[in-house]
């Protein structure tokens, strides 16, 4: 079977299998909506922590009580590299380590190969969309109220066809209380519009979630006042810092300063690098107050 779907046919399966279940669709829709907001909430994208987990330094059951200990934060971005398995038993023990240390998982970016949804091959297109169906699952047992799959470069035609994929699993996820992001990764990172265009092409359940380092530096300014209106999230990515924790690669004050003019409050998750974890924590701990101080003088 194909995993093109019509709405109706996909809402009413769909529906059906959650009414079923012990969640149940209604009480999905209504956590969602009971969901604390994270207007102001700073926190990180593990992204940055890379070598960390690489080198065992940190994993997923290590890495909250970090992140809270000292970062003093509780949000955390979680990308699929960190985890080990996609079993519901495993992911829900991550999920208590989490909760166990006072944090909580926002969103889960997925970094890995799970196939692919655009394959010419029917079978390998139905593969990879029960993968990645399964990765929505994984973000609901997490927590999430977000999940961000990497989008395929596409043309700018009306053809009902384009991210067809994306779509039926924007309604899959809708379903589950989670929302599709789209990040500027990849092809995106060079088109001012890039974010927006795919938010409006995958059409529902889909916000912009970007990231202030991924643009290319002739753009970076426009796009992000292109791309955070909307926006549900935001990766502050911060590159490396000078003794005087200076940075000279662009200005974040003004990338922040864009996304507060568009009216995004928060999340804002930082992404920095630093193979030395003490160093780690000390410039992150003067990002997370830099942020906070530039809020409270935006107010």
């Amino acid at each position: 079977m194909d995993i093109s779907l019509n709405r109706r046919q996909f809402l009413h399966a769909t529906a059906a299998a959650l009414s079923s279940s012990a969640l149940g669709g209604a009480n999905v829709f209504a956590a969602q909506s009971e969901r604390r907001s994270l207007a102001g909430e700073i926190g990180i994208t593990t992204g940055g922590l890379n070598y960390q987990r690489e080198n065992r330094i940190l994993d997923a059951f290590s890495l909250p009580k970090f992140v809270q200990d000292e970062l003093g934060m509780s949000l955390i971005d979680l990308n699929t590299r960190w985890l080990k398995s996609f079993d519901k038993s495993y992911v829900q023990r991550v999920r208590e380590s989490a909760e166990k240390a006072n944090c909580f998982f926002t969103n889960l970016k997925v970094n890995h190969q799970f196939g692919n949804l655009y394959s010419q091959t029917a079978d390998e297109r139905q593969a990879a969309m029960t993968n990645a169906r399964n990765l929505v699952e994984a973000a609901n047992t997490l927590g999430c109220r977000w999940v961000r799959f990497q989008v395929p470069k596409f043309d700018n035609s009306d053809s009902n066809s384009q991210l067809v994929a994306h779509r039926d699993l924007a309604l899959f996820a809708e379903l589950r209380g989670i929302e599709l992001l789209v990040e500027n990764g990849g092809w995106l990172k060079s088109d001012a519009e890039s974010i927006r265009r795919v938010v409006a092409t995958i059409g529902q359940n889909v916000a912009p979630c970007p990231d202030t380092g991924n643009w290319n530096d002739d753009i970076r300014y426009e796009a992000l006042e292109r791309s955070f209106p909307g926006a549900a999230s935001c990766d502050f990515k911060v590159f490396d810092l000078d003794a005087n924790y200076r940075h000279e690669k662009y200005d974040i004050r003004r990338c922040f300063e864009i996304g507060w003019q568009a009216g995004f409050r928060g999340p804002w998750a930082i992404e920095h690098w630093n193979e030395d974890l003490q160093s780690f924590a000390r410039e992150s701990v003067y990002l997370r107050d830099q942020l906070q101080k530039w809020m409270a003088a935006a107010e």
